[in-house]
């Protein structure tokens, strides 16, 4: 967006409009769904690669050890757990972990605890050592910030009145942007996790009713604080910023002009949540679970692209005020 362009009639981005036109965009642009679209059907179809012939070992010497030292009263208590965690290194598979977050590829099998599909293609890989598995850990991440910037790069070209042309360049700009912005966030949860759990402990000791309630109002300030941010991809893409500048331009949007981005994310949650518990009704061993996957990769498009056009609102509109400000 021009700095000096003449803003007339402008007005703050408004919800439901912003999300008609971004399931528009996506209707008229089917493609953009491709990206999620397969690496779901990957994660459902292709090969599983597990870490439980890995772990388990090491889980089974944690669980004794545990119930020699124990008292009685909590053995039950350890089984159970050792149990939980058997059970969820039998169905993780360690290919979703190319689900990155913030800026990655949406998809609805990686949040699926289960190994089981209709088709058995490429059976069940094991991870033959702890330093493969930290291999494959990191290059699926890389690959799915990667996968995650081409998404979130086509989205945001195409979500535009008059598109930009893809390059390679663009895109390398954005990937290492990608990357620092995630850096970013882990540098402010640690940050942020160290006064937490000193804080929870020491009510643990009091109470622990107490600490169960103050973790909750500390995660929920923890949310508030974190509103800001949610542009901060962004600028990334449809401004290609850096990711420092990128985040202040979020704070800023967000605390001074739009205030009201709460209810947009708040709507984008619900109609993203509340459809995914449709999708995965079939389970992962019916065929059905394909008209979800398809239907899953058409939502959350939908939703990236309504969220860029609500940023690109939202800059005219803080531009607009602050251009009145400065005549006054």
């Amino acid at each position: 967006m021009n700095a000096n362009e003449p803003l007339v009639n402008v007005y703050p981005p408004r919800l439901f409009p912003t999300l008609l036109k971004g399931f528009n965009t996506v209707a008229g642009k089917v493609y953009l769904i491709f990206i999620p679209l397969l690496v779901d059907l990957f994660l459902w179809l292709g090969p599983k690669l597990r870490i439980y012939e890995l772990f388990t070992p090491f889980m089974a010497e944690l669980s004794d050890t545990m119930i020699r030292i124990a008292p009685k009263e909590m053995l039950e208590a350890i089984e159970a757990t050792t149990a939980l965690y058997s059970e969820f290194l039998a169905n993780f598979n360690l290919f979703t972990v190319i689900r990155t977050a913030p800026i990655g590829v949406p998809s609805l099998l990686a949040r699926m605890s289960t190994l089981s599909a209709p088709l058995d293609m490429a059976g069940v890989l094991e991870t033959p050592s702890v330093r493969a598995a930290i291999g494959v850990f990191g290059g699926l991440v890389l690959l799915g910030f990667f996968l995650g910037t081409l998404y979130f790069d086509a989205v945001a070209r195409k979500s535009f009145e008059e598109p930009s042309r893809f390059t390679w360049k663009r895109v390398f700009i954005a990937y290492s942007q990608s990357l620092v912005f995630f850096l970013v966030i882990i540098a402010l949860l640690l940050n942020a996790s160290a006064p937490i759990f000193i804080m929870i402990s020491i009510f643990s000791l009091i109470n622990a009713v107490l600490a169960q309630f103050v973790l909750m109002m500390l995660l929920f300030l923890v949310m508030w604080m974190a509103l800001p941010l949610f542009f901060s991809p962004h600028g990334i893409f449809s401004l290609e910023q850096k990711a420092i500048p990128s985040i202040l331009l979020s704070i800023r949007m967000v605390r001074f002009f739009l205030p009201g981005t709460s209810m947009f994310i708040i709507f984008c949650i619900l109609i993203s949540e509340g459809l995914n518990m449709l999708w995965v009704l079939p389970g992962s061993d019916s065929w059905l679970l394909a008209l979800g996957i398809g239907g899953h990769a058409f939502v959350v498009t939908g939703l990236l692209s309504a969220s860029f056009l609500y940023y690109r609102q939202g800059l005219k509109w803080m531009q607009f005020n602050i251009q009145k400000i400065q005549e006054l």
